[in-house]
């Protein structure tokens, strides 16, 4: 669908290898043009940015998604970008078109933005930026083709485990569960709940720390 949306020949960062060397889709990516990377192998990393960067020389769009995973947060319309999006367009002087897909039952939308020169910004900022026309695009689509009532849902948590669990089935058995699971975007200057809170595994509770243990935030 993504291919579909650019309405312009466009090569592909893939890096789902399971589907790509057990499907049909791998030969069909392949004649239409397509940038492996493994998402295990930091070297594979690294070599797609002068990759794509030779394809967008010789006249090349790229599509790419820099989530790098299936979003499968319960309350994150998009997930953290990985900055490689940001690298390679500073490198090529390039404009971003950001697009939203969203799938509900047997039918996909998807909403194409306004070209979004993210080499005017310095990287968090254009990072922030992008993911905020992402999602915006996403909400849009969202808001016009997922309404539901919440007699539909029923249990949240049930409902949402089924809605996980069909869009994994969906996609076995190329589904790379270690992968998919541990490759997310991990901002190092973000602090947890977790960590947040992770000091009172280890300390005795006394009268003057116990100020410690109040969770409130003023």
């Amino acid at each position: 669908m993504g291919l579909a949306s650019a309405n312009r020949h466009t090569y592909l960062l893939f890096a789902s290898l399971p589907d790509f060397f057990g499907t049909l889709d791998g030969p069909a990516l392949w004649l239409n043009g397509v940038i492996l990377v493994d998402r295990k192998d930091k070297n594979s990393r690294s070599a797609t940015i002068p990759k794509m960067k030779y394809a967008i020389d010789m006249g090349a769009d790229i599509l790419m998604y820099p989530e790098g995973t299936l979003n499968k947060t319960e309350n994150l319309v998009v997930q953290k970008l990985f900055p490689g999006i940001y690298y390679l367009a500073k490198n090529v002087n390039a404009l971003v078109v950001p697009m939203a897909i969203i799938q509900e039952g047997e039918h996909i939308y998807s909403k194409v933005c306004e070209p979004f020169d993210i080499c005017k910004c310095e990287k968090q900022e254009g990072l922030e930026t992008l993911r905020d026309l992402m999602a915006t695009a996403k909400y849009e689509l969202m808001e016009e083709h997922s309404k539901i009532s919440r007699a539909e849902i029923g249990d949240a948590k049930d409902y949402w485990n089924n809605e996980m669990n069909e869009l994994v089935d969906s996609m076995l058995p190329f589904y790379d569960f270690e992968i998919e699971n541990s490759s997310q975007f991990i901002d190092k200057y973000e602090v947890t709940y977790s960590q947040a809170f992770d000091h009172l595994n280890s300390i005795q509770p006394k009268i003057n720390n116990a100020f410690l243990f109040n969770k409130r935030i003023f």
